[in-house]
């Protein structure tokens, strides 16, 4: 393993949701994942090309980088109060969505329609979708510093799984990308050590959401991900909406076992599907 490498990808991020958070709160934290992304893909690869210079010549992964960093916009814009919620909520879903059409355009140049519609726009509404799930999760819950902090936690597992879930899908790029995020989330729990505590705000599940689905669906189209592994991924967020039936009105560390059960064990189950021995025949 080339270490350089890994902390050229990982180690801005650490650095900017350190000192962002320490200073001014979790408020920065989507500002210190998007810029970190950024850096991450230069330092990895090249400087990102702007999107207008995108819109000329299609680069799959550029529009799902740049997607993100819009998401963490809208986020950071809702943490500030300089959007309504209302119309934070709705920029995330056409974000998500438009990020997928952007993402796919130059592989889908030769795709049928039906091909098209199936891909583009299927994948597009599950973007907002998960969006959706992650911001009802984060909404609801329990109130208190222990669930705010094993939120964090465990979000960030998720991220730190997908992008393991890359790199079994043969892209070391899109998952030292994915592990750019994963990273910032896991550094900004960890400020908790010296500040007050930790919390995500409902608005973090507008770039959390799309980090995720944006990211699993360019390992199958942008890589070599299996729709089965990457299915499972996709869905695990979902479980969590399963939630408030399963653990109403118990304990915040109840919930968030209950909830680390159902986000971690599709995701560890979906890695033992990634790997080649697992399914040898591509089926």
């Amino acid at each position: 393993m080339d270490y350089e490498v890994v902390l050229r990808g990982v180690l801005p991020s650490i650095l900017l949701a350190l000192l962002l958070v320490s200073i001014a709160g979790t408020r920065l934290l989507p500002i210190a994942m998007a810029v970190g992304l950024y850096v991450a893909h230069g330092l990895l690869k090249e400087w990102l090309a702007w999107p207008h210079e995108l819109w000329r010549e299609p680069n799959g992964v550029g529009w799902l980088v740049w997607g993100i960093i819009a998401a963490a916009l809208v986020s950071t814009a809702r943490q500030f109060r300089f959007l309504p919620e209302s119309i934070a909520s709705a920029l995330s879903l056409v974000i998500a969505s438009a990020t997928v059409w952007l993402m796919l355009g130059k592989v889908a140049a030769n795709w049928s329609s039906i091909d098209f519609a199936w891909n583009v726009g299927g994948g597009g509404f599950l973007a907002a979708t998960t969006v959706l799930a992650i911001l009802d999760v984060i909404a609801r819950r329990p109130d208190t510093a222990q669930s705010g902090i094993g939120l964090g936690v465990l979000f960030s597992v998720m991220l730190s799984l997908d992008a393991a879930l890359m790199v079994l899908g043969k892209s070391a790029f899109l998952g030292q990308l994915c592990g750019a995020v994963a990273a910032a989330l896991g550094a900004a729990v960890g400020t908790c050590l010296w500040r007050r505590s930790f919390t995500l705000h409902k608005a973090d599940g507008i770039w959390i959401g799309c980090a995720h689905a944006l990211f699993i669906l360019a390992g199958v189209h942008l890589s070599y991900l299996d729709w089965w592994p990457a299915g499972i991924a996709l869905a695990a967020p979902f479980l969590l909406l399963l939630l408030p039936r399963l653990v109403s009105g118990k304990k915040s560390w109840q919930w968030l076992c209950v909830a680390g059960l159902l986000l971690v064990a599709p995701l560890v189950f979906a890695m033992w599907m990634a790997q080649p021995e697992a399914n040898p025949y591509g089926y």
